[in-house]
């Protein structure tokens, strides 16, 4: 087996990082010089500590030498850490520079205790220091470290060369010290003056020591780089557009500078994937300055279960982010064709109690927006557009908008959220979905609130419905497209502008420079076809899965509908005693739930 590295293994491609791992290191001559001038000058200032017999001056050769041996190390650690990828070290060996700095600071603080220790120790027995000889070679030593410390802090971007500049400048230090020293002996004579000002040096030096002790320790332990703040991090992941859930994620530093990332990322689906991958890429090169990024996409609901970051999902920062009328798709099937169906979803997707919210035969999901954000704290509010509708795909055959179809959509959307029960609000035509996919085996409906709607349609409400579902609706101004709008809407209650805007606001779209709706107007097409036969037939079945309901149900009617008479009412609680009903007043078909007495209606249901 070859012993290279076959390159295309290391290679970055396009969205990958955007960095080459031969990354600019510090220049080897800068290293090689220091070395040069401190081990010369080390040797000649332990000579000269030892026939001065000086604490200081000895504390200082110290310095120098653990400056030699520091220097030397960090030149070796430059030179490996330059060394390409190898099949062993698939990520090269720029830790080599980060352990070099663990081992310097190390010694630092071997070096520290003992001149402490020493300096202690000469307080109870002093010794005699040539003060003129001290000053000399201290006032040299000065001289040559200030030339070294300047040498070295030309490069300040690696954590190696740092903690060796941090030895030169304890020993500049030092040298201060012992010149101040000989100055003071040869001057008073007052000897103590070595110990106290070597005890001083040390201390002053020890911070730094320990700064770069932790930032290598933190670095050679894979921990976080200290300036990214890691839940942050999983906060604006959980915030890109897409992102269901965050868990499994880790950051750490490759090499020095050069932050790494790995995650699990839940999505709605697979084929979205593309897009929010580069969103992702964006935001974090541009937050948090992390350009390698490796991340596993999963369907949110479908993957097995995972070890997670226990801190990371108990943290009441990293509970995965609230939506806020984000617009996801789910992939469904009509015959040998797909078609994919979108939905808008408030509050967070981990939360196990799942309100499906579905509209009318018109309408589209953001008719709940109101619903949706008052619910949002208890539920995670779905409400999708049922195909056909908003920002849905349109179906090939138009026959196949009808209520089997859009039920088998709607088992596909709680499929993919990945939950065992749902609670379901259904207006009008929602309520006919969700009585039938209640009646069906092991559904998943634990509560429901039927909406104006029941197993029986006046004839009335089905002529009103026929004079404007599917007929030409085009506006050039959309002042005027939403007065027409609310005027056909208008049984549903009266609203303020504001409420109108939000409620009715969604149904317009801009096409070709002319306001319409937004749906497929070939929804109508089934609707036209229906004979007094079939709707019968069509009721019978009906009343057929009412009956087979067993769940809680809430019939809310509007006092002056005429889709859903007062007696149907009193029929389907008869017919089912799950079933208990309300009247709203001065509401025809059907109430829209922006009031809030409404609402509150739900909330107290659903509580």
């Amino acid at each position: 087996m070859s012993s290279e590295l076959d390159p295309s293994l290391h290679a970055h491609k396009k969205g990958d990082a955007q960095h080459a791992h031969s990354k600019q290191v510090s220049n080897q001559n800068l290293l090689l010089i220091a070395l040069v001038l401190t081990l010369g000058f080390a040797g000649v200032e332990g000579a000269a500590a030892y026939f001065a017999n000086s604490l200081a001056l000895i504390s200082d050769a110290g310095h120098m030498v653990t400056d030699a041996a520091a220097l030397g190390l960090a030149l070796l650690a430059q030179i490996i850490s330059r060394r390409p990828p190898s099949p062993k070290h698939s990520f090269g060996f720029g830790r080599a520079e980060a352990l070099a700095a663990f081992v310097n600071s190390i010694a630092m603080l071997a070096l520290v205790v003992w001149i402490v220790f020493e300096a202690i120790s000469r307080f109870y027995d002093p010794h005699q220091v040539d003060g003129f000889t001290v000053t000399v070679v201290a006032g040299i030593g000065l001289l040559m470290n200030i030339v070294v410390a300047w040498v070295l802090s030309r490069d300040k971007k690696s954590v190696n060369t740092r903690a060796a500049l941090v030895h030169v400048m304890g020993d500049l230090l030092g040298s201060i010290a012992a010149l101040i020293a000989g100055i003071v002996i040869q001057l008073t004579g007052w000897m103590p003056i070595d110990a106290i000002l070597s005890i001083l040096v040390s201390l002053l030096i020890l911070k730094s020591t320990i700064a770069i002790l932790h930032e290598s320790y933190h670095f050679l332990m894979e921990g976080v780089p200290l300036h990214i703040d890691y839940l942050q991090v999983g906060k604006d992941l959980r915030g890109v557009p897409g992102v269901l859930a965050v868990h499994d994620l880790h950051v750490w530093e490759m090499t020095p500078s050069f932050p790494a990332l790995i995650g699990h990322i839940e999505i709605a689906e697979m084929q979205e994937w593309p897009q929010i991958m580069s969103r992702i890429n964006t935001m974090l090169l541009d937050q948090h300055g992390i350009d390698h990024v490796t991340l596993q996409p999963e369907v949110f609901g479908t993957m097995d279960d995972h070890t997670h970051d226990e801190h990371f999902q108990d943290d009441a920062l990293s509970v995965p982010v609230n939506h806020q009328g984000d617009t996801f798709y789910v992939q469904c099937m009509d015959g040998e064709s797909t078609h994919r169906m979108a939905y808008h979803a408030w509050g967070n997707p981990r939360n196990p109690k799942v309100l499906l919210c579905v509209h009318g035969l018109t309408r589209r999901g953001s008719d709940f927006k109101t619903l949706a954000e008052a619910m949002c704290k208890d539920y995670y509010v779905v409400c999708p557009d049922v195909v056909g509708r908003g920002d849905s795909d349109r179906l090939s055959n138009p026959m196949q908008y009808a209520v089997p179809q859009y039920v088998a959509d709607i088992a596909q959307l709680v499929k993919t959220l990945g939950v065992s029960q749902v609670d379901w609000f259904g207006t009008s035509m929602g309520g006919l979905i969700g009585m039938v996919y209640a009646a069906m085996p092991n559904s998943p409906i634990r509560k429901m609130l039927i909406n104006d709607v029941g197993p029986k349609i006046e004839a009335e409400a089905i002529k009103r419905l026929g004079s404007y579902v599917g007929q030409p609706f085009s506006f050039a101004n959309r002042t005027d497209a939403l007065n027409r709008l609310n005027t056909i809407c208008a049984s549903f209650g009266e609203h303020t502008p504001d409420e109108w805007e939000t409620y009715n606001g969604p149904m317009l779209i801009e096409r070709n420079g002319l306001w319409i709706m937004h749906y497929d107007p070939d929804i109508a097409v089934p609707f036209a076809s229906v004979n007094p036969i079939m709707a019968k037939a069509g009721e019978m079945a009906m009343w057929h899965a009412f009956k087979q309901i067993h769940i809680p149900m809430l019939i809310v009617r509007g006092a002056q509908s005429d889709l859903l008479s007062a007696a149907t009412v009193e029929q389907m609680c008869k017919v089912n005693p799950h079933a208990r009903s309300i009247e709203i007043p001065n509401v025809g078909h059907a109430p829209a739930f922006v009031k809030k007495e409404q609402v509150a209606l739900a909330q107290e249901f659903f509580s």
